[in-house]
This record gives C-alpha cells, structure tokens and sequence, in this order.
C-alpha cells in the first residue's frame, strides 16, 4: 500500500476480539492493557450491570483477565476478579492492578492494590490504599524520581462535581503496603463558561472526568475530559497542575484547552524514541446528519449522534507539549451511529502501536459496548511530522 493510500484509509480497521459479551444486561467497561514481551500480552477487561440493572454492580462486577501469547492475534481467559475496574500497570517483574469495588450509594467504591507475579494467572490479596468512591479506566501514568503517578475521579461529590485527585507511590517501598502511598486533595468541576453553553442543553449537568497524568518540562500535569452541558461544545479538555514536595500534593485547575475528542475518555502516552506524546480519543461527527435522521423520524438513532457523543471514529493524534496536536490517522472506525470504538488505551510495541478499545459491535448501543478489541498500528512514528525545530537558515 502506497503512503498516500494508507492516510487516506484506517490504520487498524482489523481488529481481534479480546472479549465478546453476550449477556444483554451487561457490558464492557473501559479495558487495560500491559505487554509482559515480545508477543506477549496481558488485558484487562472489566463486565458490568447496564444502568437498569445498576443495584447489582456491587455483586455481579467482573473482571477478565486474558493472556496472547501471539501478539494479540488471539487471546485466552486466565482469571477472572469481583471489580468494576481495573487498571493494570508494570514494575519490578510484576503486574501491579489498581481495582474499584462497584458501588451502592455511588456506583464505585475505595482503591485498592492487587499484584500478581505469574503474568496474571493468580493475584495476591487485594489491599485498600484508600477509602471513598473513587473510579477511572486505564489512562496516562507518569515514572519519575522514583514515584509512580496516577490520576482518578473522586466521585463522592456527586456525578456533576466529581472531581480529579492524583495518586502517587513510592516505588522503593513496598507498594503492597498502603503506607508507601500518598493522595492529593480533590478538584471538584469549576463549572463551564457560559459562552460554551448551549441554552438548549443548560439544565444538564457538567463534569470533568477519565484524567490523564503526564510530564511535561519536570512538570506533572493533569488532563481531563470535559463534559459541558449535554456536550453542547466538543473537543474540550481541562488542565490541572500538581505540586509534589515529597510529602504534600497540591492539586489545582489551571485551564481549559482544545483536546481532540476531549468529550470521551482519551489516553496519552509518551514515546521515548519519537520524544512525543501520542493520544487515542474519539472525534465527533454530527451536524446534517442530525437533522435529517431527525426528519426522517428516526429519533433514536438521532440520540445516539446528538451533542457530540458519536464515538465511531477511534484517532490518533500527537504533540509535543501533551496541549497542542497534529492528526496521525484514523485508526478505525465503525458504520452504523449505535456501534462505537472508544474508551482506547495504547501500548507501544516496538515500532508498532497497540490499542485495545471498548467497542460496540452488535450490542444495544453505542455505550453500552459488547466486545473489547486489540488494534495494531505498524510503523506508527511514520505517520507523524518532524516537530522539532532545527538550528541555520530558515528555509
């Protein structure tokens, strides 16, 4: 395939199945993925009650653990855990598996800690490092000054205020004890600016949610997806900076900024060959296509494309300051407005990129996804532009 025929089609439209869930009254919560080695793969695939069926999360929550042996080409269930969510993350030749209880009087409960030193097959104990209602999928982590950073929403304020806090340990301890962590104070949701309202969708409720940590400059930043009212404004996210003394975290918001598909949950990562950050998110498409599903009285489907929630087009971007970003690629995307690929984490793979994605293949909507999927995107550092300035004449 020629250069300019691979930018003009999707990356990854082929895909495997991770997980496929069958059962109408569940579906697949945002998934995390670690490489163990070459061609080896653990994935975390989390199962969830639908809304109507939302007294069951504290119960009936699963999580999948599966294991590729083959590059992600095809996968085999290994063990299975009583979470709502969990977030796998690697250090001194374990797997280490942030995890949230579902909750009763809100939908998530505490942190907790499990590690398995068995590529995932057994897990210890799990251990709470905090106690509240905390939730969040796999998003960017930083490792720096021997420090392990990681962000989550603090749901206890309310699903309109919820608000981000970083969590951060220290990796010269021992992480199974709750002692070697630390957490920052809550940001709850400063509230949208009114010029981003639209009036027709101002009795609905607004929040920052799905944080990414990231380094930028030896500065730990946070980034967020915005949900402005009915998501009247797409593309939105919010920054946050930290301030971390060794003992005190201070977390503040600093500003909203442009974020490609900052309306979904994304995930930022940063490439130590490229020097760059790479982002998976979700772009919006709505516009005339609304209007007409809506004359044709297909209203349904018009839900499911309104206020910038399609979330058919999985992309790819990349920056260098984790603010301002240029487009890599599609990496795929789906037909019909029900079915999605979204809620992506990205692994590099050598030269290669690898996401798995919540994704709606069959199920009842776009949200409510029936399957997770694993994307490789070959030679991803060839999709980008040269960023970097160069010292002499201009030319």
């Amino acid at each position: 395939m020629s250069e300019t025929a691979r930018n003009a089609s999707t990356l990854a439209q082929d895909y495997s199945v991770v997980w496929r869930n069958t059962d109408y009254e569940y579906y697949v919560e945002g998934s995390g993925l670690a490489r163990l080695g070459a061609d080896h793969w653990v994935a975390v695939v989390p199962v969830v009650p639908r809304s109507q069926w939302a007294h069951r999360r504290a119960e009936q929550s699963r999580t999948h653990i599966l294991r590729s042996s083959d590059g992600g080409d095809s996968w085999q269930k290994i063990a299975e855990l009583p979470y709502y969510s969990a977030i796998p993350w690697l250090h001194d030749g374990g797997i280490y598996l942030f995890a949230n209880k579902g909750g009763t009087e809100f939908r998530n409960d505490d942190l907790l800690l499990l590690r398995s030193d068995d590529d995932g097959a057994t897990w210890s104990d799990a251990v709470t490092l905090f106690e509240g209602h905390f939730w969040n999928c796999q998003t960017g982590m930083v490792v720096r000054d021997g420090r392990i950073y990681w962000a989550l929403d603090d749901i206890s304020f309310g699903m309109s205020w919820r608000g981000p806090r970083v969590v951060v340990g220290d990796l010269s301890a021992d992480l199974m004890d709750p002692a070697a962590w630390r957490i920052s104070n809550p940001v709850p949701y400063p509230g949208t600016p009114e010029a981003l309202v639209a009036p027709a969708f101002a009795h609905l409720g607004s929040k920052y949610l799905e944080p990414n940590v990231i380094e930028v400059g030896g500065r730990v930043r946070v980034l967020a997806t915005v949900k402005p009212h009915g998501q009247s404004t797409t593309g939105l996210g919010a920054v946050l900076d930290l301030t971390d003394d060794g003992e005190s975290l201070d977390l503040q918001f600093t500003q909203f900024h442009p974020m490609p598909g900052g309306q979904l949950k994304f995930c930022v990562i940063r490439d130590e060959v490229s020097g760059m950050f790479w982002a998976t998110g979700n772009l919006a498409v709505d516009g005339q296509q609304q209007v007409d599903l809506a004359r044709a009285g297909r209203s349904e489907d018009c839900r499911e494309a309104l206020d910038g929630n399609d979330r058919r087009f999985l992309m790819l971007f990349y920056g260098l300051d984790g603010l301002n970003w240029f487009p890599a690629g599609c990496i795929a995307r789906a037909n019909g407005l029900r079915q999605s690929f979204n809620y992506p984490t990205a692994v590099i793979d050598g030269d290669d990129l690898c996401v798995i994605s919540r994704s709606n293949v069959d199920g009842p909507n776009r949200h409510d996804a029936d399957c997770a999927t694993f994307h490789r995107v070959r030679n991803f550092r060839d999709l980008a532009l040269d960023l970097w300035p160069r010292h002499g004449p201009e030319r």
